[in-house]
């Protein structure tokens, strides 16, 4: 683990970190926008305004070239999880060096995902040293600014639902900047400034624990970000959202109401008896589970969005078809996987008869019309596993849970420092379950987590640095 440090917020010279905190603050708020029209060369990246930011992020960690630190935990990770990289492509180098599916070659895949894991770990770095430096309330206040802007960008979205007046042409407008991409498939589901409404839980994933972990932050405003992050949830209609967020507001309360069993109690009897009064209103209840059901099964509370004559759910088809898919790559390939980035290149090959009456897997692999984009595996625990083989997937496991493990035991919602332990658990716990359904390396968010977990001080650290020494 890494050297032990003073509480963030006290490290480093208050003045100095003062100055450029701002430029923190924006780098966070801009995790939140990731459907930008693409600037730059740089593959999947090139859609977040985060990308656009990193010069500045860049110059500021240069600021200070003598402090630079790296730590422990995740450099041993990154030579370890290059060098499986590295074996992974050397063992199937034959048939990376002849692939070719959608226009693109084996070796242009292995450069563009090294390049996206490479920028993860480097903003992982940064971000290590700004804790270390003091910038971490920066941190949390750009978080808590992200959720609010998330919140604000919702509410004009919500309203050209009913067509407003002035609304509608202000969503437009903004939707030039900060939406690339646009679809009518799911039409009566927010997204704000996501891509889509899977990713806009992605994106909360970090901003929700993060905006609410300063104990300086005022009730209102405390009252303003859980307010627009259950609104998006509610709004959303997500199977990813209500899972990954739901799972974080119970380790919030949990952590809230621990050492008070007497309130666990009280409130599961209150919850019980409200339930079971709504669920016996005739009429009610019936509604309520076939919409929660309806979530669960189609990821909308009126169901299929396919038409009545279609009884089959096309995104489960789908899904469930990719991960089987690569399964199967690990399965032939279980130690080292067939290298990075060449599931997509594998994937009609591995692909069963009734897999085709998805039409969204028939035009990944039959249609020449490049708009869909690349085979997703739909799990990063599924494409790990293909990729980089058992080998890859439990370290890259190994560090995650090293991490969030180490923050739980640190967790404490009534210091400040246990609070942003809180806030790092919850969003690496959320990261392991966003892999269940987003396949990709583009979670700015968690490896800023990473870098902030590492360079966090434990409390048995601070109680060492504290005591007085011994008498000699």
């Amino acid at each position: 683990m890494t050297a032990a440090l003073p509480i963030p917020s006290q490290a480093g010279p208050v003045g100095r970190t003062r100055d450029f905190s701002i430029l923190v603050v924006i780098s966070i708020v801009m995790t939140a926008f990731n459907d930008l029209a693409p600037l730059l060369p740089v593959g999947e990246l090139s859609k977040d305004a985060f990308v656009y930011f990193l010069p500045v992020l860049f110059m500021l960690f240069l600021r200070d070239p003598a402090e630079i630190a790296s730590p422990v935990v995740m450099t041993i990770f990154v030579i370890m999880f290059l060098a499986v990289m590295v074996i992974g492509v050397a063992l199937n180098y034959e048939a990376i060096s002849v692939a070719t599916f959608r226009h693109r070659s084996g070796m242009s895949r292995v450069i563009t995902q090294t390049m996206t894991i490479g920028f993860g770990f480097f903003v992982a770095l940064m971000f290590f040293n700004f804790t270390r430096r003091g910038y971490l309330p920066a941190i949390l206040r750009g978080a808590s600014a992200g959720v609010l802007v998330m919140g604000a960008v919702g509410l004009i979205e919500f309203g050209t639902w009913f067509n407003l007046p002035g609304v509608t042409q202000t969503y437009n407008a903004m939707s030039l900047v900060i939406h690339n991409e646009s679809s009518d498939f799911y039409p009566i589901r927010l997204r704000s400034t996501a891509f889509e409404v899977s990713w806009a839980a992605v994106i909360l994933t970090f901003l929700f624990p993060f905006g609410i972990a300063s104990l300086r932050m005022s009730r209102r405003k405390r009252l303003m970000v859980y307010a627009a992050v259950y609104a998006i949830l509610a709004l959303a209609q997500s199977r990813t959202a209500i899972l990954v967020i739901g799972l974080q507001s119970i380790m919030l309360l949990w952590f809230h109401i621990k050492g008070r069993l007497d309130h666990v109690i009280y409130g599961l009897a209150a919850a019980s008896c409200i339930a079971l009064g709504t669920l016996a209103i005739p009429g009610v209840g019936p509604t309520i589970i076939e919409k929660v059901s309806n979530v669960i099964v189609y990821g909308s509370v009126k169901g299929s969005v396919e038409t009545a004559r279609v009884f089959e759910n096309v995104s489960n088809v789908t899904r469930l078809a990719a991960v089987r898919a690569a399964l199967d790559m690990f399965a032939e390939n279980p130690f080292f996987g067939v290298g990075l980035g060449q599931y997509g290149f594998n994937y009609p090959a591995h692909l069963r008869a009734e897999d085709f009456r998805s039409w969204e897997v028939r035009e990944y692999v039959l249609s020449g019309d490049d708009s869909y984009g690349w085979p997703p595996t739909y799990s990063i625990h599924a494409r790990l596993l293909a990729e980089t083989g058992l080998v890859g997937y439990l370290l890259w496991l190994g560090m995650i849970l090293v991490l969030a493990l180490r923050s739980l035991r640190n967790a404490d919602a009534r210091t400040a420092l246990g609070r942003v332990h809180l806030a790092v658990a919850m969003t690496l716990v959320g990261w392991l379950l966003l892999g269940l359904s987003i396949d990709s390396f583009r979670f700015f968010g968690g490896w800023i987590t990473i870098g902030v977990a590492c360079g966090l001080p434990t409390h048995s650290t601070r109680a060492r640095r504290a005591a007085p020494l011994a008498p000699a």
